[in-house]
């Protein structure tokens, strides 16, 4: 199914890229919001396939870019902050969902971007939101254990990988704005293509399908990221890693206790490894807990099947 584009303006200005399938007088929406780095078209199997299971007519399903990622506008600075993309959060579904109840899905970054409503916006679950998937994601102690590294390393990890992402992240930006000024003379469209290839020097092919996927990765999955790295900003790079090192809301998972959820993790995944699936299960008693062996950080695009059912269900909970 043909998703249709369209954009909103947050209050301080950010345009979000949208898109939605199915029907706009749909009983219920499914929101997907992506992880650090990526794109609606992370989710391009679930946009296509929930109303395929579900009947065009049964849901609408809404996907957006966060600010600084895919094609919204890049993240002003001070705004790379994961209750920034909350506040948005609740922009999207006053602005674009409306009425009605919802369904929400957030990988990684976006399952973050739930905890941080549920914290400062408790009203809306229940009432707004009344089911949710939790994928691949984490409430928190992401610098514990990092990347495989052992724990007596936690307090290094925790002062140097957001200090060299940063740094990463500003040479990307001063790169891409030497690069966009030398390819002026050509055209700002080519600058703007020598800018947008900048990040893509950072993560080779190889390396990025060996941390990121998991066993047997369909290497158009493996291109979508590659592609989505390509036209990252520093700002976003950097900006949010550190925001996603910092996140720490386990307390505010006692909220999601009285709905729905579902939590979904790769026995793979090297960037978010599974302990923080079991650790989330543990503080919502109410939510199933879905390993998938093999499978690594980007569940909707190497589980395709098995996530779009899990959404499906949580829809089926809903209207009934």
């Amino acid at each position: 199914m043909q998703a249709e584009r369209s954009g909103v303006v947050t209050p301080d200005g950010v345009r979000l890229e949208v898109e939605t399938t199915g029907s706009p007088d749909a009983p219920v929406t499914v929101v997907l919001a992506h992880g650090w780095t990526c794109s609606t078209r992370s989710w391009h199997h679930q946009l296509a396939g929930l109303p395929r299971v579900l009947g065009a007519d049964s849901v609408r399903v809404v996907a957006y870019d966060h600010r600084g990622h895919g094609r919204s506008a890049a993240a002003p600075e001070g705004s790379t902050r994961i209750e920034q993309l909350a506040d948005d959060l609740a922009f999207v579904l006053d602005e674009v969902v409306g009425e009605g109840p919802v369904v929400y899905a957030g990988h990684s970054m976006g399952g973050m971007t739930l905890m941080a409503l549920a914290d400062q916006r408790p009203d809306l679950i229940g009432s707004r939101i009344k089911a949710a998937a939790l994928v691949a994601t984490s409430s928190g102690q992401l610098t514990s254990r990092a990347f495989g590294l052992p724990a007596r390393l936690d307090g290094t990890a925790a002062v140097l990988a957001p200090r060299a992402i940063n740094l990463a992240g500003q040479r990307m930006e001063r790169r891409a704005a030497r690069l966009a000024e030398e390819a002026a003379p050509v055209g700002r469209a080519a600058g703007l293509r020598a800018a947008a290839a900048v990040p893509a020097a950072w993560v080779r092919r190889p390396a990025l399908r060996q941390l990121v996927f998991g066993k047997n990765a369909d290497p158009a999955e493996v291109d979508i990221l590659m592609a989505d790295l390509q036209r990252l900003p520093g700002r976003s790079f950097g900006g949010f890693f550190e925001a996603i090192t910092r996140h720490d809301l386990a307390h505010a998972l006692a909220v999601l206790d009285g709905i729905p959820v579902e939590i979904m993790h790769g026995t793979r995944d090297r960037l978010i490894p599974p302990r923080h699936g079991n650790r989330m299960a543990q503080l919502v008693p109410s939510a199933r807990l879905w390993m998938y062996p093999g499978a690594g950080h980007m569940l909707m695009q190497e589980r395709p099947r098995d996530v779009t059912q899990r959404l499906a269900s949580l829809v089926r909970k809903v209207r009934a």
